[in-house]
């Protein structure tokens, strides 16, 4: 099911709102002029009630007695058709009534089946309906000459009723109108305050891949509100921009890196078939080739091996490993290489420390940074593998070579993908410039950081920093905890 339209849901809130106010107030006037109207009554059913009272303190004959509360009750200024109805606690037949007992006039003053007698002589007030007529009525007792005295006044309130039905429509109508109102004046409201949104929608419908870099948005008129979204949305495109960058550099310097041994070959290949040559010359020119090709089956496993690190774009299946037993393993399998060259490998003061992480991707980082090392290091050179726990919960890990000949200005594009300082852009040591650029994207996948420090002629070093578990002075070295 799709889900409702923001402008949809800001106009729903709105005619909620606005009908919330509307019948509130309607409800409030509608319970005041009630409460008005039938409160005049009560007053003055009250003064009959007490004007009752002081005929009922001496005994007197029930005829004089009924045309006394007749008088009360009859006044001019309260109307002759107040009923009335007088009679005592357990007695059947009434001191005085306004009506003959139970009579077709008023039959609602015997019939009290559903109005709960008073307690004491607190009065009771309540609504009777006789057909089409409408009484308010109060109802009270009194100890006095007759014993306990049960007192009923009824006054006709179906002017008061016509009134508060007026009332009511009234409240319906304007009600009605008014929510009508408010809807159609939030609607406009709503529409007004999404225009904003509505042009930074085209503004942004404008945009591609040949112009994401120069759209700006900061000179939208929003609301404060949407400022922060605003902002967001133009960072986002500054990194889309630079993302989109990098990839066509990224496919650009692929493209090259993969077109410089497919040209060396095809090169060697044809001038190996220029002319007639001997066994030894053909054996050159396939060994050259084979050369070639083999740097180019390297070069895609690099390629593929850093789209799948950027594809996971996390940690996959981490585990805790030893790294100090894993740097002492890599040490013994890369020493045999630098001995071909006359050099070493050697881990020293490798501090027992566990990191949470994948062990085939941390091999990858230390593996390329000593390969690294063995390979731009002076031919003969040591390789010094450290390891420390730092006091903020993190180890470093320090690869060392004797090279120091990187020069200041390529620091900083040291980790940048397809980057080579241009002493090692030869046939025979000349990489890709893919290997450190791994290594960094491996060691800030796992919350750490990778960076380089060289002294001119005396040593360059490459330092890992990771998060670490703790220590593992009390666990076998070896692999995975």
């Amino acid at each position: 099911m799709k889900p409702i339209s923001l402008r949809w849901r800001i106009r729903l809130l709105v005619t909620l709102v606005v009908m919330t106010v509307v019948t509130a107030v309607s409800a409030t006037s509608y319970l005041r002029f009630r409460t008005a109207y039938l409160g005049h009554i009560d007053r003055m059913l009250e003064i009959m009630s007490k004007g009752i009272l002081t005929e009922l303190d001496e005994p007197q004959d029930p005829r004089e007695l009924a045309d006394k509360v007749r008088l009360i009750t009859d006044s001019p200024w309260r109307g002759p058709e107040t009923h009335f109805r007088l009679w005592v606690e357990g007695d059947d037949a009434d001191l005085a009534a306004s009506v003959p007992a139970r009579g077709k006039k008023a039959p609602f003053l015997w019939d009290l089946q559903d109005v709960g007698p008073p307690e004491g002589e607190a009065p009771v007030f309540f609504s009777l309906t006789d057909k089409k007529k409408h009484f308010r009525a109060l109802w009270t007792r009194h100890a006095g000459a007759y014993g306990n005295v049960n007192i009923l006044v009824a006054h006709p309130s179906s002017f008061e009723h016509r009134r508060l039905n007026e009332l009511l429509v009234m409240l319906l109508v304007v009600g009605g109108g008014l929510i009508l109102a408010g809807a159609t004046l939030g609607a406009w409201l709503v529409l007004l305050g999404l225009r904003p949104l509505g042009a930074a929608a085209s503004r942004l419908a404008g945009i591609t891949d040949a112009n994401l870099g120069k759209q700006h948005l900061s000179d939208l008129a929003v609301p404060t509100e949407l400022e922060p979204v605003v902002h967001e949305v133009a960072c986002l495109l500054e990194r889309l921009d630079a993302a989109l960058a990098q990839q066509k550099q990224f496919v650009a310097d692929a493209s090259h890196e993969l077109r410089t041994p497919l040209t060396l070959a095809q090169s060697t290949l044809q001038l190996a078939n220029s002319k007639d040559r001997g066994v030894p010359e053909y054996r050159k020119a396939v060994e050259e080739t084979l050369a070639d090709l083999d740097r180019m089956e390297w070069l895609i496993h690099q390629l593929l091996t850093l789209a799948r690190i950027d594809r996971l774009g996390r940690v996959p299946e981490p585990v805790d490993l030893c790294l100090d037993a894993m740097l002492q393993e890599l040490a013994i399998e890369h020493h045999a290489r630098a001995s071909e060259h006359g050099g070493e490998v050697v881990a020293t003061d490798l501090a027992p420390c566990v990191v949470h992480g994948n062990e085939e991707m941390l091999a990858l980082l230390f593996s390329n940074l000593l390969d690294n090392a063995i390979t731009y290091g002076p031919p003969g050179g040591t390789v010094r593998i450290g390891l420390e726990y730092g006091p903020d919960a993190c180890c470093t890990a320090a690869i060392q070579d004797e090279g120091g000949n990187i020069p200041p200005e390529a620091m900083p594009h040291l980790f940048d993908r397809f980057y080579r300082v241009e002493s090692s852009r030869h046939r025979n040591t000349g990489g890709a410039g893919l290997g450190l650029a791994i290594a960094r994207q491996v060691a800030v996948q796992h919350g750490g950081d990778l960076w380089a420090t060289s002294t001119p002629g005396t040593s360059t070093t490459f330092h890992v920093r990771l998060p670490c578990e703790r220590r593992c002075d009390d666990l076998p070295a070896g692999g995975a905890v």
